[in-house]
């Protein structure tokens, strides 16, 4: 079944699953929502190559054969394309053609590009021709860096700090059935400085609301009224918290009266050729019960030498309809590398270029195994290594156990080739036809920022069984 004819089974009930996106970024979230059977009715989105990216792709399917030639020029004409040889210019012109009408991605979508701390919630609404306590997902990932940092007070104070503060004013002002929060996993993981109410008369204890941080941090806030029982001799404690900043985001949440659930989901437990696990929270603004998605693959047992049947013997009635994780090799380069042909899949590997790892990280990777995660920086440094990588390169980047530093050892040669973008779309279950505007450091960046579609679809549809009850 295809991505259109599912999204068309989902609405033959009359129901409409309409969304907010914010951070949309190159649209993975989107992409997967509107599979499960969501409808983006407005996106928000700061960075203007992000934007293009998804009026581009927007344009594209409802594009018409009289326009693509132009369309097409226009695109191959922008600064950002420059530098491309003939070539390369060739190959994008190619993809672009093949990605008209290709795909029905964000076609009832108002794309808003600017600062979300400018956009009121009535805009937001407005322009998703909705209201309060109508829409029924609001769904984005706003940056969170400074919480991973554990214990920098000053980088907690930050305006980026604050971003994700925007997507809870929204959810509170626009009231949708239901909020999908996503972002990284450090959230629940890393250490923070957290600010609590210790209640003597009622024993609650709840982190303070995220506007009174700053006072408790600087010691200006002792005590405060309990939420619980409306005791004004409640103490403020600060404490050091491994997944504090979890405790302070699902505060506010629940603040507003949403029932909250959150899970760290690996992204190859759904089907996604690459090991990325990100944190999920999923809020219900009516008390509903939501059931996280059960994994529909499982990792191969690499040290055993069993066959997949041995291996499947062993798992449980559910669990034996699971397949494994999928490999690169699964997914790429199946009829050979464009460069380098058939490819030796006993030496070659995907290997991190220029990345130095201070701990025990490794940098390069079988490609008998779903690929490391695909991050915004570490994007655009993946290549293939069609020979593998030299001890002595590996000496040289993972100085922290092979006892070198990089700029102690000469440099070594190692053959290779960055992943294109098709390759790295591949990677995280975008539409092979999907358009990306920028560079090739601001395409990286959206690849890699980006939810991988398949992953979002799969939550998607457990928000949407339950909407549907």
């Amino acid at each position: 079944m295809t991505s259109q004819s599912k999204k068309l089974t989902s609405k033959q009930d009359g129901d409409s699953y309409d969304l907010i996106s914010l951070f949309a970024g190159a649209g993975g979230l989107d992409i997967g929502l509107e599979n499960a059977g969501f409808t983006t009715k407005v996106i928000n989105e700061l960075e203007f190559h992000a934007c293009e990216t998804l009026r581009q792709n927007r344009k594209l399917s409802v594009m018409g054969d009289a326009e693509a030639d132009t369309w097409i020029e226009e695109q191959l004409s922008q600064r950002c394309y420059g530098k491309l040889s003939s070539g390369e210019r060739a190959l994008l012109r190619e993809k672009l053609r093949r990605s008209i009408r290709a795909h029905s991605y964000l076609t009832h979508a108002e794309i808003i590009e600017g600062d979300i701390r400018e956009v009121t919630t009535d805009v937001l609404l407005s322009k998703g021709q909705s209201e309060k306590g109508k829409l029924a997902l609001v769904a984005g990932g706003p940056p969170c860096q400074p919480f991973s940092r554990a214990g920098k007070r000053e980088t907690v104070e930050t305006d980026d700090g604050k971003l994700f503060l925007e997507f809870v004013r929204i959810v509170n002002e626009a009231r949708p059935r239901w909020f999908l929060f996503e972002n990284v996993k450090g959230l629940a993981q890393s250490r923070t400085l957290t600010p609590y109410m210790i209640c003597s008369d009622c024993g609650s204890k709840k982190p303070l609301p995220f506007s009174e941080r700053g006072n408790a941090l600087a010691g200006k806030l002792t005590q405060f009224k309990c939420s619980a029982c409306g005791s004004k001799s409640a103490q403020v404690a600060i404490e050091d918290v491994r997944g504090g900043s979890l405790e302070i985001i699902l505060n506010e949440f629940q603040a507003l009266g949403y029932r909250c659930y959150y899970k760290i989901l690996n992204a190859a437990d759904y089907g996604v050729p690459q090991s990325r696990e990100r944190l999920f929270i999923v809020g219900s603004r009516d008390g509903e019960k939501f059931e996280w998605p059960k994994p529909t693959h499982f990792e191969r047992n690499e040290r055993s030498n069993s066959s997949k049947s041995q291996q499947l013997d062993l798992l449980s009635d559910q669990e034996s309809e699971m397949k494994p994780w999928l490999t690169m090799r699964d997914v790429l380069w199946k009829d050979g590398h464009p460069l380098f042909g058939k490819l030796d899949l006993s030496r070659a590997e995907i290997w991190v270029k220029n990345v130095v790892r201070p701990h025990a990280e490794p940098v390069s990777w079988s490609l008998d195994r779903p690929s490391p995660t695909v991050g915004a920086h570490q994007a655009a440094k993946l290549a293939i290594a069609p020979e593998g990588v030299p001890p002595e390169q590996l000496a040289r980047q993972q100085w922290h156990t092979k006892g070198h530093r990089q700029r102690d050892l000469p440099p070594v040669e190692v053959s290779h080739a960055y992943l294109s973008d098709p390759e790295l779309l591949a990677l995280q279950t975008f539409p092979d036809d999907w358009y990306l505007y920028g560079t090739r450091m601001q395409r990286a960046f959206q690849i890699g920022n980006a939810v991988p579609p398949k992953l979002a679809e799969v939550v998607g549809r457990a928000i949407l069984k339950v909407c549907k009850k």
